[in-house]
């Protein structure tokens, strides 16, 4: 499997940012911008979420891992082809920086679909990264 590593300085608290990336069925809210459906099968970890967004169509991502106390989420990628991925699983951690700061871990392994090339599945997915750390610190601070 191929990995992405990135990491994002965010200027909101991690106790915020945490509450609302640990809220797994409720990704469209801001990470999808309102567009799209999502779809819940299950509780807790172990839930899938089935997503049809503009972009990227449909796809299901699993619940692995949710932690409280390490601030961690873990999800694999259970169908569909996002950014040209076969394969996808990730693990995102928030750390603490300052009162009203925070530092997110991304870190993805995925196999590119047949048709795609991994350096460009992975250029697209540091840029899906960039975009959802972004859409999340907006997100906290517009609520």
């Amino acid at each position: 499997m191929n990995t992405v590593e990135l990491t994002h300085d965010l200027d909101v608290s991690a106790i915020d940012a945490w509450a609302v990336l640990a809220d797994f069925p409720g990704f469209l809210k801001w990470a999808g911008g309102g567009q799209g459906t999502i779809e819940i099968e299950g509780t807790g970890v172990g839930m899938v979420r089935h997503l049809n967004m503009p972009g990227t169509g449909k796809m299901a991502e699993r619940l692995d891992r949710l932690d409280d106390d390490t601030t961690t989420i873990g999800y694999s990628l259970m169908y569909g082809n996002p950014v040209g991925m076969a394969e996808y699983r990730a693990v995102v951690r928030l750390e603490a920086t300052e009162k009203n700061a925070c530092r997110i871990h991304w870190h993805g392994e995925f196999t590119p679909a047949e048709d795609q090339q991994a350096d460009v599945v992975r250029g697209n997915l540091e840029a899906a990264y960039q975009g959802m750390a972004a859409a999340l610190a907006a997100y906290v601070k517009a609520s």
